[in-house]
């Protein structure tokens, strides 16, 4: 397994893209990717338009974020992201994470217009909720 880095992933109540600009202000840094809810993947009618994820460095850090509760309208402020190499190794890591917790979101396509990748959202038994992300098997 390739070393991997653990991105932490902030939850913002509508003003994720503002956060971003400050933080880059800040600190110095860059926007990776950012895309927006559409009327076909938002959950309620304010999120279209708001930030449906967001990667951004600031410094060495590689950092994410998003508009929204989250899965289960709970929000935890922070979750852990972990970009994996492979399908394999995501599915490996999201049994294991899934012991004694509980599974928020099965791993599946991202939805448009996110990259071609793969995601899944767990949380702990240690009450840590993590979202494990892969390319897309289907568009290799």
């Amino acid at each position: 397994m390739e070393k991997i880095e653990i991105i932490p992933y902030l939850e913002f109540n509508g003003n994720c893209e503002e956060a971003v600009n400050a933080y880059i202000e800040a600190f110095g840094g860059e926007i990776r990717w950012m895309s927006r809810f559409s009327e076909s993947t938002a959950e309620t009618p304010e999120l279209i338009g708001k930030v449906m994820h967001a990667e951004f460095d600031i410094g060495n850090t590689r950092m994410a974020g998003a508009d929204g509760a989250g899965y289960g309208g709970e929000r935890v402020g922070i979750k852990l992201m972990i970009h994996m190499n492979s399908e394999e190794e995501a599915l490996h890591a999201l049994s294991v994470l899934a012991k004694g917790g509980i599974m928020l979101s099965p791993l599946r396509p991202h939805p448009e217009p996110d990259d071609a990748g793969c995601g899944s959202i767990v949380k702990d038994r240690f009450g840590y909720t993590w979202i494990i992300t892969c390319p897309n098997p289907a568009k290799q």
